[in-house]
């Protein structure tokens, strides 16, 4: 089969944020999921939407048709946190982080299915009495 994968790597968001909105997605056709996200409201969204034209681009260079191809897995994992202090009262400071993350995205192409010439794969549709203790129902 033919795949895509794709490394979006760090996005300035929190992957608590984008996690949800990602998981919308997998199973789903590449052209619909860019439709989706660009109509969406959150900001992670946006990233989303980001990833998706990339994998699409790279379906593209590869000669693959974006048209059949389905969103197989999204992982997004933390990336690195940027470390920062605040100013506080009596000369004291706060500490606090900015969250990194980063968007593994992979995409394949639709498996069509085959029908098998002749005969079907369907169970045996003669359903057999099963013998009675007693020997009846014969």
């Amino acid at each position: 089969m033919n795949t895509v994968t794709i490394h979006l790597k760090y996005l300035r968001h929190g992957a608590r944020k984008i996690r949800p909105v990602a998981r919308i997605f997998v199973g789903k056709n590449l052209e619909k999921a860019i439709d989706q996200t660009s109509l969406m409201l959150p900001d992670s969204a946006y990233f989303m939407n980001k990833a998706l034209r990339m994998a699409k681009a790279a379906a593209e260079q590869k000669e693959f048709s974006p048209a059949e191809m389905i969103i197989k897995s999204v992982n997004v994992s933390e990336g690195p946190k940027i470390k920062r202090m605040r100013p506080n009262a009596r000369g004291r400071s706060n500490k606090y982080q900015k969250h990194l993350a980063h968007i593994l995205l992979t995409i394949e192409e639709q498996v069509k299915s085959e029908k098998v010439k002749g005969k079907s794969l369907s169970k045996k549709s003669k359903i057999e009495k099963a013998p009675t203790p007693t020997g009846e129902g014969k």
